[in-house]
């Protein structure tokens, strides 16, 4: 039985919104998605395999950063929904909204709470994790929430760390912490879940097939709505 469970957060998009003054112009992404990636302590190890075999026949050593239409993307996320598919002690979900018709709490002024990217991205990380645990358990007693290079200061984490203590639909993190895609592995593959799939939204058409273990959400509307409504996977 896992000892651990690790959750891996990137986000694609910037939880802003904003215009340019003179030419009206949106400066910020139309939609935002965010994507997590949960292992278990013992499935690092075919993960680790996996992109070091990739590695090793691409020739890459640095970052990946592949544009989710290229070959080469399929050839990195594929055997990762194959692990997960064949109960590999694997799991991804994502969300995504469009900002343009958004009309929720901390994106924009005049909202039904003042515009605060922080908050705002600690609420869409809130909605993912509600997701990803309404059909994926914990396998362990405890879990580390690691994020992507946020740049977050201590009462920062410190706050967002109480604020999902108090949402009694989830299991409270035991440690939530930062780190550079650049030196860990599951971070560059849940970074090419967000991007590949904020491709998808962008585009407005079907997850590729690479993409297809992932369970996702759109979260553009009220969650009351978001009820009656379906889920894509």
């Amino acid at each position: 039985m896992p000892k651990y469970d690790y959750i891996f957060i990137d986000e694609s998009g910037d939880p802003g919104w904003a215009f340019d003054p003179v030419s009206a112009e949106l400066l910020s992404s139309e939609y935002y998605t965010a994507a997590a990636l949960h292992m278990c302590d013992d499935s690092f190890g075919k993960v680790y395999e996996h992109i070091s075999n990739f590695r090793y026949l691409t020739r890459m050593s640095r970052e990946l950063k592949l544009h989710p239409e290229r070959e080469i993307f399929q050839r990195l996320i594929h055997p990762i929904g194959t692990l997960a598919d064949g109960d590999g002690g694997i799991w991804a979900s994502a969300v995504h909204l469009d900002k343009r018709k958004y009309d929720g709490r901390y994106l924009k002024d005049g909202g039904p709470r003042p515009q605060d990217p922080v908050k705002f991205r600690n609420w869409v990380l809130r909605r993912l994790l509600e997701w990803h645990f309404s059909w994926a358990h914990l396998q362990s007693q405890q879990y580390d929430l690691v994020l992507d290079r946020v740049e977050l200061t201590k009462d920062q984490t410190d706050n967002l760390q109480n604020y999902l203590a108090r949402n009694y639909n989830l299991p409270t993190p035991t440690s939530i912490s930062h780190a550079a895609s650049i030196y860990v592995e599951p971070l560059q593959i849940v970074h090419h879940i967000a991007t590949g799939f904020k491709n998808v939204v962008t585009l407005g058409s079907a997850p590729p097939d690479a993409l297809s273990f992932i369970r996702s959400r759109d979260i553009t509307t009220s969650q009351r709505a978001e009820r009656y409504g379906k889920a894509m996977g």
